[in-house]
């Protein structure tokens, strides 16, 4: 079974992250390495809205990241996310920033895809720790009573995510 191209940019995006949290690379480089790469092997990858994605998950992803640790903290309150395995850390918190700045993919198809990557690229019992995460935290994001603050206000100049924030 062949990889569908939106989930195979996930995983370059999940190569990227993870390279940049084990090196000094930054994570948009190695991402458009990454796709190069990729769309030479394959011309689906060549499409301008893939790249588009991954950069822009890449730059959501970093821009977030204390936030969608904070997320994920609240959610695995046993579990630091500092001393987490670097590939579940990174899974986490893509799908979170997801599930919290793009509502057009429906939450179980974020969740499903988010435990694929911990199947491809994680431990036997990284699955369901990421399913019972990410269902704990959409399931908090969907309870929120208030409108998501991610966009720029003049009150929120970065656009930066509060804790309790919605889709």
């Amino acid at each position: 079974m062949t990889d569908s191209p939106l989930r195979r940019v996930r995983q370059l995006v999940l190569e990227a992250l993870y390279e940049s949290d084990t090196s000094t690379h930054g994570a948009e480089g190695s991402f458009v390495r990454l796709i190069h790469d990729a769309a030479t092997e394959d011309a689906t990858m060549r499409a301008p809205a893939l790249s588009g994605f991954g950069v822009g998950a890449i730059r959501g992803v970093t821009r977030l990241r204390d936030q969608l640790d904070d997320y994920i903290q609240d959610a695995a309150t046993l579990y630091p996310v500092e001393t987490m395995a670097v590939v579940d850390r990174n899974i986490l918190r893509l799908a979170i920033w997801e599930l919290v700045t793009d509502d057009s993919a429906p939450v179980g198809a974020v969740v499903n895809e988010a435990v694929e990557l911990a199947h491809r690229y994680s431990g036997e019992s990284s699955p369901p720790f990421i399913n019972g995460v990410l269902r704990t935290i959409s399931q908090r994001i969907r309870g929120a009573a208030a409108p998501a603050t991610s966009s720029v206000t003049p009150e929120n100049p970065s656009g930066e995510l509060n804790r309790g924030d919605r889709i």
